[in-house]
């Protein structure tokens, strides 16, 4: 399997199937809508066969739309392309876009104006988009108001791409649709705040929440994982500290920000302490709830039951 990425060659192993000398460069453009696999897709298309469906995926190569990378998850990203990749899989035995059979999507997208391309995926039957974003670092946030905005619609977006190193096969599309002028999509949701209840099932003592804020990041530690990349879940985990614990929070403040590539003591002090010095309108919006909820959502439901339990 060989992984294109977008700008620039990437220098270290983007995945266990693929060394360096699996990796190109590519430009988005041509990832998009070069017919060099179109050979390849169009056998796929054909083939009805489950198993050798599957084998003539894993054949093709994938490409990241969301930027370079020096090692594929959205800690490596080297450069943002200024672009989302999101995807209408089309599923209608398990409900999934069952409308897409009949639906022309390409021409419902053509009155959005930040969507700058769309087309068939690999398999012929769901379809992907291209989407100018305002903001690389709200990548997720844009995601997330995007799924909701196609869900009004009817349609589900696959939620694995809401990561920005989300990598995806290389297709072929003898018309698709393509906006050079698309403008950015800048709409994020209304961030709200999280209960413990709501998060774990049950209101907790200090004592309780002390000792499970120490679990999750302990675990975090352990196995190397960052909640903090995203820069609005870092600052509503460090308000949420400051509201729940004061002054004593900065340690566990110090200790998640840690795990991130471009962690800085000082920044996350400065940050900590500008909540701590407006405490008192924290305590009205900012709950340790949504510390546990934002672990949940990067640990995954399963290993977050069980290190909080």
């Amino acid at each position: 399997m060989r992984i294109f990425a977008y700008l620039r060659i990437l220098s270290n192993k983007p995945s266990v199937n693929a060394d360096d000398s699996d990796v190109d460069t590519i430009s988005l453009g041509r990832a998009l809508i070069s017919d060099a696999w179109r050979k390849q897709v169009e056998a796929l298309r054909a083939e009805t066969d489950p198993a050798k469906r599957k084998a003539l995926k894993d054949k093709l190569p994938c490409f990241t739309p969301g930027g370079t990378f020096t090692h594929i998850s959205k800690n490596g990203l080297d450069k943002a392309s200024g672009y989302l990749c999101a995807d209408l899989d089309y599923k209608p035995e398990k409900g999934i876009n069952a409308d897409l059979g009949g639906f022309d999507l390409k021409a419902a997208v053509a009155r959005l104006p930040y969507v700058a391309y769309c087309g068939k995926s690999c398999g012929g039957k769901g379809y992907f988009l291209i989407i100018r974003i305002a903001d690389d670092s709200k990548y997720k946030a844009y995601y997330r108001a995007l799924q909701a905005d196609f869900e009004r619609g009817g349609l589900v977006l696959d939620k694995a791409c809401s990561n920005i190193a989300f990598k995806r096969f290389v297709s072929w599309d003898e018309s698709p649709y393509i906006n050079t002028a698309a403008l950015p999509y800048s709409y994020t949701l209304p961030e709200r705040e999280h209960t413990t209840r709501e998060t774990l099932g049950k209101e907790l003592n200090q004592d309780e929440t002390r000792a499970k804020v120490e679990a999750v990041i302990k675990h975090c530690e352990v196995n190397k994982i960052d909640i903090t990349a995203d820069y609005g879940d870092w600052v509503r985990i460090l308000a949420a500290l400051a509201g729940t614990f004061g002054a004593d929070g900065e340690e566990y403040a110090q200790r998640i920000s840690s795990l991130y590539p471009g962690y800085s003591r000082e920044q996350t002090e400065q940050k900590y302490k500008s909540f701590l010095n407006r405490r008192g309108n924290l305590e009205q919006r900012a709950n340790i709830g949504t510390f546990f909820y934002i672990a949940r959502q990067e640990i995954g439901k399963h290993d977050f039951d069980n290190v909080v339990v």
